[in-house]
């Protein structure tokens, strides 16, 4: 029996495999039909019998309100089911995903005899938590007692790495599948396989290249050939109908690879519910044109990877292809052009359909399986032993602690020696000494690539070699072994004013905790039942929180604290994520000693409403409009080669697609609202670059008049404020950050009315500022005698008079102006909150 996991799933969108690590080679097991892979598919009829993989793809085109398949873009949604009207059963993407998964256990039983107790699953890059959750659930449903989960860019390098002869490289693992996008940049060095950087996309993979055929060439076509009206995806009357397209449409994208053309035919439902054929000629260069703009999307998310690990196509050994649609040769062709792809080298040495299946299993090998603790019967001791199951080392610690029937053994007497013969050679450690709790660390050598089986040795204080269980252990040996686990998604947390404070950023190793101070915005008070102060989770990287998916949050209630809380009241954030990616966040208020738990409830995660997506979608598209003018009237080359890659990648477009189908559909509907939150980040960025050239010259400006300010009233300690003003100055204007260029104004500001009081001028710029905004007064008459007041305090230099006129003018400014007495308070992290 293994001691390790051994088994890994690639659990797909259009289809899975299961593969198994048996003494360092990986074998795939094929499918009741003899295939490498089984269809992500499952049907279920009248009589509740549920057939999977091949035999329900081929159901779905006679009985598709029946099958569903491409569940897992669904899973971790609330609310999220599939219906099977014939058996009157619906069943949540996890669920559907656990009868995948016991359909790859059953191939496995089938084989072995026994069904496999663990295995690794593999999940996209760019899952996020609630994503991971229902991963973990589907497999806990289909009898795992445990299931790690890896990337599956990751797994695909293991897959091409773990026995390869190059120590020191980078690889760039290009991931298109068919419901997601991921790409990862992974390094071999010094032996070992890590992951620096990755991009990706949840919602991309060759199921949209597939709409695309439906919704822009065959469904046009067949509403024209056959009367049919309202023909669209998202009218649940033509459901059958476009099921059917769909599967055409994916198999002559297959067939295209090899031909010019293909003809579709399909029999389609009439409005009167009879069955008409439809026919359409499918040319090749029809549908690359239509693959573009997703292949483009996944060139720049490569290049992005690239750029965030600072590194260069050049730099790049090999790009390992996987999945299904990189066997298009139209794609294999841009990606090997250095212009319009990436100019590295292609690497498909591989099954891109199973190899993550490989991967994962490769992984598996790594991974102790978790046994109860033996037992030792009479006239023998139990051993229990720690060590790497695989290394890329040549010498490795094994630690390791026995145990006896009997509680009164005098372990000091026993000594224990590790043997292992090698191909070449023979190795022994030397005898040791067991502590008084019958534990021992030695140090073995694994001299060979391969596998290596130490055998235990235990000397009882007689020189009698005892009876020990387990009596071996084995150890392989790999050129590269895989890597501790990383961070996809950053974690943070949504302040006051919007902005994200990251706490743990992407591609952070794991485990991995953080800790920092904020301060509340808003006061607590404990008569106030309904106060509350409200800290979001967020999972992502985009600088305003609300263009992340938020996870949890953490509220404070008068009920819970016993004292008032002020505003400005410390609270410290402790963000932690273990090796299973569980993520715990506590808030610790030290003024009242304690701690809140945020409220990770991973099944709580909604698809928006189609209303709501198409109200988004309205204000995305007008704001685009906006920011385009805005854009070619400033000349703004960052802002419109952000338009450019917009218009390259037609992702309002495929947002637009996406809403359009979200009736009835929550795949659509995440896909739709994952998309439109990326717009809104890249308007986000459009915006700050149109705004740029006018925010860095209010900075120069307001550094200027801290620097004239400095000179004529400064301290020692304002020279040091002003140089680093002047440095972050600096450090805006070369990376042409306008959101830095506007705290370093903020800040600037403050500067400025400290000097401003010491000067004694503050009052004369204020009533400067009162008596230009006379007009905005509340009482002009009123206005006008104390400015002519304040005139008079100006030519005589009564500064007391001046003061009392600038207080009481104040009070007539309306409450939507801006006081000059106040503005450019620098903001603090904080949250925000109903006080």
């Amino acid at each position: 029996m293994s001691d390790t996991i051994d088994f890994g799933i690639d659990l797909g969108t259009t289809n899975s495999a299961i593969a198994r690590l048996v003494d360092g080679q990986v074998t795939v097991f094929k499918s009741i039909d003899q295939w490498d892979y089984t269809p992500s598919a499952v049907w279920i009829n009248e009589r509740r019998v549920v057939r999977v993989g091949t035999a329900a793809r081929i159901e779905a085109m006679r009985d598709v309100d029946n099958v569903h398949m491409e569940f897992k873009l669904e899973m971790g949604l609330e609310g999220a089911v599939r219906r099977f009207p014939a058996a009157g059963v619906e069943l949540t993407p996890s669920q559907l995903s656990a009868e995948v998964l016991k359909s790859l256990r059953a191939d496995v039983t089938e084989r072995l005899g026994a069904p496999p107790e663990a295995a690794v699953i593999t999940v996209p890059a760019a899952f996020r938590l609630h994503q991971n959750n229902a991963t973990s659930e589907a497999a806990a449903l289909a009898g795992f007692r445990a299931c790690p989960l890896l990337q599956e860019p990751t797994a695909a390098a293991f897959a091409y790495g773990f026995q390869h002869q190059t120590t020191e490289a980078y690889w760039m693992v290009f991931d298109f599948g068919g419901g997601t996008f991921d790409a990862a940049i992974v390094s071999t060095y010094e032996g070992e396989l890590r992951v620096l950087d990755h991009a990706g996309d949840p919602h991309m993979g060759g199921k949209l290249i597939d709409w695309a055929i439906v919704e822009r060439v065959l469904a046009p076509a067949a509403a024209r050939e056959l009367g049919l009206a309202d023909f669209t995806r998202g009218n649940r009357r033509w459901a059958t109908n476009f099921m059917k397209l769909k599967q055409a449409a994916e198999q002559a994208k297959i067939a295209l690879s090899r031909q010019d053309e293909v003809d579709v035919s399909v029999d389609l439902q009439l409005a009167d519910r009879r069955e008409k054929q439809f026919d359409h000629v499918l040319r090749r260069d029809v549908v690359e044109a239509l693959a573009e703009p997703f292949y483009a999307r996944a060139v720049n998310l490569c290049r992005d990877a690239l750029a965030k690990a600072n590194l260069g196509a050049a730099d790049i050994d090999r790009l390992l292809l996987v999945g299904g649609t990189t066997l298009a040769p139209s794609l294999r062709a841009r990606l090997a052009d250095p212009e319009l792809g990436l100019g590295i080298a292609l690497d498909h040495s591989q099954d891109p359909t199973t190899v993550v299946a490989r991967g994962a299993a490769v992984f598996a090998g790594t991974l102790a399986m978790e046994r109860p603790t033996p037992v030792p019967l009479a006239g023998e001791f139990s051993v229990e032993l720690t060590y790497p199951r695989t290394t890329s080392l040549t010498e490795v610690p094994v630690g390791g602690r026995f145990g006896s029937p009997s509680s009164t053994v005098d372990w000091t007497g026993y000594r224990v020696e590790l043997v292992a013969q090698r191909a070449t050679s023979m190795f022994r450690s030397p005898k040791m000494p067991l502590d008084a709790q019958g534990a021992f660390v030695a140090e073995v050598s694994l001299a060979e690539l391969g596998a290596t089986t130490f055998t235990v040795l235990l000397t009882g204080p007689h020189g009698r070699v005892e009876r020990v269980t387990p009596a071996d252990f084995t150890i392989d040996r790999w050129v590269n072994e895989p890597g501790g686990e990383v961070l996809t998604n950053g974690l943070g947390l949504a302040q006051a004013d919007g902005v994200l404070a990251q706490m743990l950023a992407k591609g952070t190793r794991l485990p991995a905790k953080a800790r920092e101070a904020f301060r509340t915005t808003v006061p607590l008070r404990r008569t106030d039942a309904d106060a509350v102060i409200s800290i979001p989770i967020v999972e992502g990287e985009r600088q305003r929180a609300n263009r992340n998916q938020q996870v949890a949050v953490i509220e404070i209630r008068p009920r819970d604290v016993r004292l008032d809380l002020p505003e400005g009241t410390k609270v410290d954030i402790l963000f932690e994520v273990d090796e299973s990616r569980l993520v715990t966040v506590v808030a610790d208020v030290p003024v009242v000693d304690e701690q809140f738990e945020a409220i990770i409830d991973l099944n709580a995660v909604r698809a928006p409403s189609v209303a709501a997506l198409r109200d988004v979608l309205a204000e995305v598209e007008r704001r685009a409009e906006e920011l385009r003018a805005s854009a070619e009237r400033s000349l703004s080359e960052r802002a419109l080669a952000r338009f450019a890659r917009l218009d390259e990648e037609r992702l309002l477009a495929q947002a637009a697609s996406e809403v359009s189908a979200a009736s009835g559909d929550p795949g659509s509907a995440a896909s739709a609202d994952d998309k439109l939150r990326t717009i809104q980040a890249v308007l986000d960025d459009i915006e700050s670059d149109v705004r740029l050239p006018r925010v860095l010259a209010d900075m120069s400006e307001a550094v200027e008049v801290c620097r004239e300010l400095v000179d004529r009233v400064g301290t020692p300690d304002d020279l040091v404020e002003l140089a680093d003003l002047e440095r972050r100055a600096g450090q805006a204007r070369a990376e042409e950050d306008a959101d830095a260029a506007e705290r370093v104004v903020n800040r600037a500001l403050d500067l400025e009315l400290v000097l401003l009081r010491r000067d004694g001028s503050l009052d004369v710029t204020v009533f400067h500022y009162f008596r230009a905004n006379e007009h905005q007064m509340s009482s002009p008459h009123q206005a006008r005698t104390l400015i002519d007041r304040g005139e008079r305090a100006l030519m005589t230099g009564d500064a007391s008079t001046l003061a009392e006129v600038n207080q009481r003018l104040r009070a007539l400014l309306p409450a939507t102006a801006a006081d000059p007495a106040t503005g450019g308070v620098r903001r603090e992290r904080g949250f925000g909150g109903r006080g």
